[in-house]
């Protein structure tokens, strides 16, 4: 119903995902993304870093609607400069151009991407 009302709602999850943390995989909840997802004009924010979870923050509660947030528990390092523009609807190249292959990823798991395309 809050989506339908259009509501101006922001919400925040955290240990979920595919990272287990310091509470074990009893706590790794992906159902988030489809469940938030299904709700009507609704937008999902996935961080990978410090510099993007504040960016989302921001993004989320400039956005009038339903505005999810999914953190991650990991302390990861930073990928993104301070002064980077992120923009609801768009996607970031952060390694290489022009290849055969494209990994798409995000949160935590952009970690690991970029892990294995070095």
């Amino acid at each position: 119903m809050a989506g339908v009302s259009e509501l101006n709602i922001k919400l925040v999850g955290s240990h979920s995902g595919v990272s287990i943390g310091e509470d074990g995989p009893s706590q790794m909840a992906l159902e988030d993304f489809a469940m938030m997802r299904a709700i009507p004009n609704s937008i999902v924010l996935y961080p990978s870093d410090a510099v993007s979870a504040e960016r989302a923050v921001e993004l989320a509660a400039n956005y009038k609607g339903i505005a999810y947030i999914r953190t991650s528990r990991p302390d990861n390092e930073v990928i993104y400069d301070n002064k980077e523009v992120f923009e609801l609807g768009k996607s970031k190249i952060v390694y290489g151009t022009g290849g055969k292959l494209a990994i798409i990823a995000g949160g935590v798991t952009l970690h690991e991407s970029l892990n294995a395309a070095k």
